[in-house]
């Protein structure tokens, strides 16, 4: 049915000059566009329709009371005869505010864009017990943990690189600097050019957990504002309450040592066998050492501290291993503040 005929069925619905089955269609018609409206309507514009709605509602009642007082007789408007006018009065309201919206929509992005675009993607859901591997068109590749899904296109278009995802994955993003990677993890968003990191959304509370491996990853919250977002470099996490809305930032659990040369690359046998080897060395000396290893800011409360000396091998341990024996030795203790080590003395 075109728009044509919809367009005279519903001027015989409103006279009273429908067929049963004629009723029927524009009952039926009616149902399937509310159930199926994705309007988006602010709460002034809800009120201007719904006044305008009752307004109609009103004038057929009354043009149905005048009509059959005219013809000498009382008629009692039954449940049918309320039904039709409402229902019809509310089609024409809805197909206003429809036309309206579509013809006024704002050229840029709006609520139903993310919809049109996820429909045209394709899912994959790990329904196993182990971990699932996928690679993307653009090289990218994802390992899902269990439960978890992702949606993406067959092939990057545009100017950015876009996929959804549900539950927990770890992420091994190609560089592209002309194309940006975004993953839409429910409130949250994860920006990258290129990089490896692991996006953690827990089951049983509302949190979502980003962590980065190597690289720089930006994440803010899809309805907030970037002011509101956090950069995350290595060995670094963001934890995202989408409850409050509100992010917290700490360290990885077991940092790894960073490339030489720099902090965006990926970590190699040379870096991971790195000699952490110092002979009575200023404490002071050590922590720059490690901070410069790890990319993670580790320093002493206070001068004094410093200037204690320290010898040792610790170069097979894990960070977190090594600050535990440079604090025996210089008794003192070590304690992590967001995305900081402070060593204090142990008093």
């Amino acid at each position: 049915m075109n728009q044509s005929s919809i367009d005279i069925l519903l001027q015989k619905y409103l006279s009273g000059e429908c067929t049963e089955e004629e009723e029927k269609i524009v009952l039926e018609w009616y149902e399937k566009l509310i159930s199926k409206s994705e309007l988006h309507l602010p709460e002034t514009e809800k009120s201007q329709i719904e006044s305008r709605l009752w307004q109609a509602i009103q004038k057929n009642v009354q043009d149905e009371v005048v009509s059959a007082r005219g013809k000498g007789s009382v008629i009692p408007l039954k449940t049918r005869t309320w039904l039709r006018i409402a229902a019809a009065a509310c089609i024409l309201a809805l197909t206003v505010a429809g036309i309206v919206l579509f013809r006024n929509r704002p050229a840029g992005p709006h609520p139903t864009a993310v919809i049109d675009k996820k429909a045209s993607y394709t899912r994959m859901i790990n329904e196993t017990a182990a971990e699932k591997k996928l690679v993307l068109s653009d090289g990218t590749m994802i390992i899902l943990q269990p439960g978890a899904s992702v949606d993406y296109p067959p092939v990057f278009t545009g100017d950015s690189r876009e996929v959804y995802l549900a539950g927990s994955a770890f992420f091994q993003v190609h560089h592209d600097p002309k194309k940006r990677f975004r993953v839409l993890s429910g409130a949250l968003t994860t920006e990258v050019l290129g990089t490896t990191f692991n996006i953690v959304q827990h089951k049983t509370s509302s949190r979502i957990e980003v962590a980065v491996v190597t690289g720089k990853v930006w994440v803010f919250s899809q309805e907030g504002k970037e002011s509101d977002s956090i950069i995350l470099t290595p060995n670094k996490k963001a934890i995202f309450n989408t409850a409050t809305r509100q992010f917290t930032t700490g360290l990885v659990a077991n940092p790894q040592p960073l490339l030489k040369t720099g902090v965006t690359g990926p970590v190699d046998d040379e870096n991971a066998s790195r000699q952490f080897i110092f002979e009575d060395e200023p404490l002071q000396v050590v922590l720059q050492e490690l901070s410069k290893a790890y990319g993670i800011s580790i320093t002493t409360d206070d001068e004094k501290l410093g200037q204690y000396h320290f010898t040792g091998n610790i170069s097979k341990y894990d960070l977190y291993k090594q600050l535990d024996i440079i604090c025996q030795s210089t008794q003192s203790v070590f304690e992590i503040k967001d995305t900081q080590i402070i060593l204090k003395e142990n008093r």
